[in-house]
């Protein structure tokens, strides 16, 4: 086969000079006008619901290819967030699942690491009170265990409790440590031990554990 040619593009009665010239007047991409010319499908081209008026954040596009170049990202982005109920994360730089809201003890957060915050513990600790079905947990105040409670040292760092160690050595389970020593764990001890390295390496244990 010979070379196409994509240029003197005719589309229902208006010649366009090349694929990119009728992809911007039609809100479609060029790449969509050269297989619409290979397929001979050009009549049909830009009537589909890339032409649908799409809001987002109070501002009304004509296209979802007129709203992808103003936000910075692919049409095919804004067409899957329509499709989606995302449309409101468009060009915000936010990728991946919707976040969960989290609600804890009668109050609202957007997600498990604003919940996170604000009561000062992991986020694995919220998402484990989740899993358990008892989110309000977080809320509680630590129930007193003389066996979970005592002190406990790793690697010269001294902790109030197993699951206070836990928490700042970043183990979602914030039960990880009292089940590692119960069972006498080499590999949960020696897991321990490198979160243990990790922290002292990052300095959280300046004016944190003693």
């Amino acid at each position: 086969m010979g070379k196409r040619v994509y240029q003197n593009i005719e589309i229902r009665g208006v010649v366009y000079p090349d694929a990119n010239a009728a992809a911007a007047a039609l809100g479609v991409t060029a790449g969509q006008v050269r297989m619409a010319v290979r397929k001979g499908r050009l009549d049909g081209l830009g009537t589909r619901p890339a032409l649908r008026p799409v809001t987002i954040r109070g501002v009304t596009y004509p296209s979802f290819c007129a709203a992808g170049k103003a936000l910075g990202v692919h049409p095919n982005t804004v067409r899957a967030a329509y499709r989606n109920g995302t449309l409101h994360r468009v060009g915000t730089g936010r990728v991946g699942p919707e976040p969960m809201r989290v609600r804890i003890a009668g109050k609202d957060f957007d997600d498990v690491n604003a919940a996170a915050a604000h009561f000062g513990v992991q986020p694995g600790t919220v998402y484990s009170a989740i899993c358990d079905g008892d989110p309000d947990r977080v809320a509680r105040p630590a129930v007193y265990n003389p066996w979970k409670s005592k002190p406990f040292t790793i690697g010269g760092l001294t902790f109030p409790s197993m699951r206070a160690a836990s928490r700042a050595l970043g183990f979602k389970d914030e039960e990880y440590i009292a089940k590692a020593v119960k069972r006498g764990s080499r590999r949960g001890r020696e897991r321990i031990l490198a979160a243990a390295m990790t922290y002292v390496a990052q300095g959280k244990h300046v004016g944190g554990a003693a």
